[in-house]
């Protein structure tokens, strides 16, 4: 019998195991013609470009610095980051199926310097402070942990760098009162959710902003932390 200290963890493990099995079985070309060409323009109106711009942003700010990409998924949005960052760009996925992709992706799109690899958003392989930029597109709010994969971003991201993030949200939240907003799961929180979610994690936020469901992020790693920076009134249009 299981006790009820053990449980969290056990439906964590659960849905991590879901999770592998779905991405890595939709790795192939399903998952960038349904999600990435379909979903994405749907849900997320210019949400594609969008990204390839925070992967831009995110090239120059980490100057000679790896970038770090999680989840990397096919490479489609890693690739072009790599071309444009003169170092390391390291690509983060739990599914195989998605690393295997994304390897494919970078070499077809002779992208050498992005290299992928298999590891927990959890746990991530890597020491405190060694990335010049993060990015992360459309995976944390399918992560069972939300709030330890942010930490770990923000543990490997550099101090006074930047955190490049973007989720898709049913802003369920925005009804809520701000406290109750923060107990959600990260697909029904609202911007405030979201802002206070990287707040807490130890980030200054410097941009929000929403496209559909889709919301898009900056956040700064202060070089001295500092609880105070960052709670602004970044609430977008549409969204009280």
């Amino acid at each position: 019998m299981m006790d009820r200290s053990s449980a969290p963890r056990h439906r964590t493990r659960l849905a991590q195991s879901a999770i592998r099995l779905l991405y890595s079985a939709t790795a192939g070309s399903l998952y960038d013609r349904v999600v990435v060409r379909g979903a994405f323009p749907l849900f997320g109106g210019h949400m594609p470009e969008l990204l390839i711009e925070q992967g831009r942003a995110a090239a120059d700010d980490a100057g000679a610095m790896p970038v770090l990409d999680m989840p990397v998924g096919t490479g489609v949005f890693a690739a072009p980051t790599a071309l444009l960052h003169s170092g390391l760009v390291a690509g983060v996925d739990i599914a195989g199926g998605m690393v295997t992709q994304a390897k494919k992706t970078a070499e077809d799109s002779g992208a050498f310097n992005l290299s992928v690899v298999q590891a927990d958003a959890h746990h991530l392989p890597f020491a405190d402070d060694s990335f010049g930029a993060v990015v992360s597109s459309n995976g944390l709010q399918v992560i069972p942990d939300a709030k330890t994969a942010l930490r770990e971003l923000v543990r490997v991201l550099s101090p006074g760098k930047r955190l490049y993030l973007s989720v898709v949200t049913l802003p369920v939240g925005a009804a809520l009162s701000r406290g109750s907003s923060g107990r959600l799961p990260v697909v029904l929180s609202s911007s405030a959710g979201i802002v206070d979610a990287l707040i807490d994690s130890g980030l200054s936020v410097a941009s929000v902003k929403r496209e559909r469901l889709a919301l898009l992020a900056e956040a700064v790693k202060p070089v001295r932390p500092n609880p105070e920076l960052g709670r602004l009134a970044v609430t977008p249009a549409g969204e009280p």
